[in-house]
């Protein structure tokens, strides 16, 4: 199950289901019914439009990154593996970025999603984010693109703490550690009320930067683990070495050419989701009788790949998204739910009445 990214126009009118769904507080109406655990079981989807509240952009918002700059183009798995300069690039914005990502709070939405988990009226949970802000109200988060807030070793396996990682990416680059206090003592002196607004952040959490920004002098380390054992080269001053490229070792967990790599936790596109991820994604959504989508274009195959399949297998969906949804046309019938509304307002909604009503699961919960 490939992360890929969808360029094609997605239709330019959504669906309204039910019919009568064109009021807010219609649409509150409809999705409290679906969602409704005398229904059955539904199982949840969410994109990256959930984070939005929280600063991060999505990618086809109002304000989304593709939005504006029609001309971004994301880096892929085979560039980051195979490229020493493109990894100096991402990591460079992603030191930069990181501190946007750190501070960013989870909102209304996420606590929302953890009201209807709470309540019962909601199985489960799959993300396509890799903010990790579900998990502020959810334990049992299953995040099909990974996580930022670890990075991973492409030739031992071993994870690391991203905090950590941006100590060691300061004192590898003192310049740029200067340029990014003095950008956050910046914001500070203006007592802007969100900080992270002022960057301009892609969702995968590295910043925009200017195309004449040269990355050459940017340092990144070497993973400590195969550093200590000799499996990879380090400089004098601790950062990944050119001597590792093209080596490939016996044991190495991904077959890269360049050996020591510290990556993200996260799927790039064109990376396939991890095996064991995609196999919990799939049950999770295999044992609901009803899957919502919320804030999401399933403009990745991942995700549209996940609705497809269940739709193929009877199984009802709803969709809370304020602009249009790749394949909606062809994946809801009457009896499913199509919504244009902000999902904080939508689900806030619906947990009010759920609160009315006060389910017979939801008292056996307390």
């Amino acid at each position: 199950m490939l992360r890929i990214p969808y360029n094609m126009k997605i239709a330019a009118s959504p669906l309204v289901l039910p019919p009568n769904a064109t009021t807010l507080g219609a649409a509150i109406s409809a999705a409290a019914d679906f969602l409704d655990p005398a229904t059955g079981t539904t199982a949840m989807l969410t994109g990256a439009g959930v984070s939005v509240e929280s600063g991060i952009p999505d990618y086809r918002g109002p304000s989304g990154t593709y939005t504006l700059n029609r001309n971004h183009r994301p880096i892929f798995y085979t560039e980051f593996v195979d490229h020493h300069t493109i990894r100096k690039r991402y990591w460079a914005r992603s030191f930069l970025g990181w501190e946007a990502v750190r501070q960013a709070k989870p909102n209304r939405v996420h606590k929302y999603v953890g009201d209807l988990i709470n309540g019962g009226w909601l199985r489960s949970l799959v993300t396509q984010n890799v903010d990790s802000l579900h998990s502020a109200y959810a334990t049992d988060v299953t995040e099909i693109h990974g996580t930022l807030s670890s990075a991973v070793c492409l030739t031992c396996g071993t994870h690391y703490d991203r905090s950590e990682l941006q100590v060691e990416l300061g004192r590898l680059n003192p310049s740029w550690a200067d340029l990014l206090q003095q950008e956050l003592d910046r914001l500070s002196e203006q007592r802007i009320a969100n900080p992270i607004k002022s960057f301009r952040l892609n969702p995968d959490g590295d910043l925009e930067l200017p195309a004449r920004i040269s990355y050459d002098q940017f340092n990144y380390p070497t993973c400590p683990s195969c550093a200590s054992n000799g499996t990879a080269k380090s400089t004098s001053n601790g950062a990944w070495s050119e001597e590792n490229i093209d080596i490939i070792v016996p044991h190495s967990k991904r077959k890269v050419k360049d050996v020591g790599v510290l990556k993200p936790d996260v799927v790039f596109f064109g990376e396939s989701v991890d095996d064991h991820v995609k196999k919990i994604a799939e049950q999770k959504l295999k044992m609901a009788d009803k899957i919502l989508v919320v804030a999401s274009s399933l403009a990745t195959y991942s995700a549209f790949r996940l609705i497809q399949e269940n739709k193929k297998n009877g199984k009802r969906i709803g969709i809370i998204n304020v602009g249009p949804v790749r394949g909606e046309h062809e994946l809801l019938v009457n009896g499913d739910l199509r919504v244009s509304f902000i999902a904080g307002d939508v689900l806030g909604g619906v947990v009010d009445i759920m609160n009315q009503l006060r389910s017979p699961l939801a008292y056996a919960r307390m």
